[in-house]
């Protein structure tokens, strides 16, 4: 017997637990959400200091790594991406960032209609729930799901960060999110009375009892059904054995940036010749699936502290313990917060029109939440480029779903993307040096004050770089033949399919890309109900 449904989505991440939501609110329609991992039960989620742990906790992983990168000294760098209900929002830094007006507007001038900033600012404003910010500067909205606040950070050192970038000469910013990105303070984060919000905590627990909604986990789909041009549904490996899934209307993946493009590899959609010398069928001859990959790469200056202020203090183990049940049990403590708060988006050059990096302060010598992490009182300044040039791909090695794709990021392969990142380093190493952290600065541990020319800088960065998490592009939304998606996410030349996640977007957003997915699952949602 066919197991059919209205709409099947694959994949319940940032894109996927919105469109779950949107597409079932609607009785008459039947919805199915299929989500590789396993259910969002483990309290180590709820916790915002115990995102740098499930970035590498193997439960919630997909254990991804890049292949040896060049431009990093040939090493290959670990990608955590969630594998669990809300996917990468229950692991992730739970940064509430938009992006610059800018970046949407640069995607209409491709020829993307409809996807200018002014046409999407209602899609962000409507699956917000903010009381920070007034409604009245007509950026935010309030009756969303998806609850969101402004940072009260309380850690001295903040303070002291915030004073020293003034001193270097750069302009204080109440909200990131509102007419300009540009300056210093402290960020939004989505989490509640001291709790992560999830897309999954935000759009699907309030609605998981809809009858005509199915949610099933542990779901690892092998391959898309197509018949004559045509996405009939999907064939999944479920634990009690392997099952097809059928759609009336649509299917859409939102498996996000690496599965996406996996999947419709697997399923014959992708450059022929490769699909062909792995022995799969083509359905679709579309060599751009998998391009186009784009991803944010940072450093990270560190200093030893001199003083008794920092994060090292809370990770002994009692003390973490005692910190855990707190944000649990209360939403309070030192637990109940990610230590991202403070930092800015700055130009590494005053001609600029617009900032070209993002600048976050912590009071710590990582995220780790071991003493082993911290080594010693101290803080850092993580910095990383906004829009970099550099573009790599994910394609399938095998026909074999388990297999995991090759991920080739191909950082810093554009010189400029280079030269971004060395002047960011001197920028941040400026703050650093201002007076008001004078009295907290000890030694500076990485890179050191003996590298200094930009040889050495340039070295440096290749040897320790690493991802900020936010791989997007390689289902490419555009106008022309070669692109996988058009302006309605629907994939070219395949009927009933649609792709809705980050991996649409033509170029890279200016911050953190959860919000800008779950943006398009909110557009996307619309024109699929229209």
């Amino acid at each position: 017997m066919k197991k059919k449904s209205d709409y099947i989505v694959i994949g319940a991440g940032a894109a996927g637990c919105l469109l779950a939501n949107r597409l079932s609110a609607n009785k008459k329609h039947k919805v199915l959400l299929l989500e590789a991992g396993g259910k969002d039960w483990n309290p180590l989620i709820k916790i915002p200091l115990y995102a740098g742990f499930l970035y590498y906790l193997p439960s919630l992983n997909w254990k991804l790594n890049t292949i040896p990168q060049v431009g990093l000294a040939s090493r290959s760098i670990t990608w955590p991406r969630g594998k669990v209900l809300g996917g990468s929002t229950a692991i992730n830094g739970m940064m509430y960032m938009r992006g610059q007006k800018e970046d949407y507007d640069s995607w209409e001038r491709l020829g993307l209609k409809g996807w200018s900033y002014s046409e999407l600012l209602p899609y962000f404003k409507s699956f917000e729930k903010n009381f920070s910010h007034s409604i009245n500067d007509n950026f935010h909205g309030n009756q969303g799901e998806l609850f969101t606040e402004k940072a009260k950070p309380i850690n001295v050192l903040y303070e002291k960060w915030i004073e020293s970038a003034k001193l270097s000469g750069f302009i204080t910013n109440d909200d990131f999110n509102g007419k300009d990105q540009e300056g210093i303070g402290p960020y939004d984060f989505n989490i509640k009375n001291g709790k992560r919000v999830s897309a999954a905590k935000a759009f699907l627990e309030p609605i998981k009892s809809r009858e005509n909604l199915e949610i099933i986990t542990n779901a690892h789909v092998q391959k898309l059904i197509i018949d004559e041009n045509s996405c009939k549904g999907v064939e999944v490996k479920l634990r009690s054995g392997d099952v097809s899934f059928y759609a009336n209307h649509e299917v859409i993946l939102s498996s996000g940036s690496i599965n996406s493009p996996k999947i419709l590899q697997l399923s014959g959609i992708g450059e022929s010749t490769k699909l062909n010398n792995l022995g799969i069928k083509v359905k679709k001859d579309l060599p751009e699936v998998g391009k186009n990959l784009q991803d944010h790469i940072g450093i990270y200056l560190k200093h030893s502290c001199s003083k008794p202020v920092t994060l090292f203090g809370e990770m002994r183990p009692d003390k973490a313990i005692i910190s855990f049940f707190r944000a649990l049990l209360f939403g309070n403590g030192p637990a109940s917060k990610v230590p991202l708060e403070v930092g800015g988006f700055l130009k590494t050059a005053s001609e600029l029109e617009r900032p070209d990096v993002h600048v976050t302060f912590v009071p710590g010598l990582s995220l780790s939440i071991s003493q082993k992490g911290q080594l010693q009182h101290g803080f850092l300044t993580n910095v990383y480029q906004l829009r970099p040039e550099s573009k790599g791909s994910i394609s399938i090695k095998s026909s074999n779903p388990d297999d995991m794709p090759l991920i080739d990021p191909n950082y810093f392969s554009s010189e400029i993307d280079k030269q971004c990142i060395r002047e960011a380093f001197k920028l941040i190493r400026k703050i650093s040096l201002q007076s008001p952290l004078d009295e907290y600065r000890k030694l500076e541990l990485s890179p050191g004050k003996e590298v200094e020319n930009d040889d050495e800088i340039d070295d440096w960065i290749s040897q320790t770089a690493d991802t900020i998490f936010h791989p997007v592009g390689t289902c490419r939304m555009g106008c022309d033949d070669n692109a996988v998606v058009n302006n309605e996410l629907k994939l070219n030349g395949i009927q009933k399919l649609r792709v809705i996640d980050a991996s649409i977007m033509p170029k890279i957003t200016s911050g953190n890309t959860s919000i800008p997915s779950m943006m398009i699952a909110e557009k996307g949602a619309k024109m699929i109900l229209e």
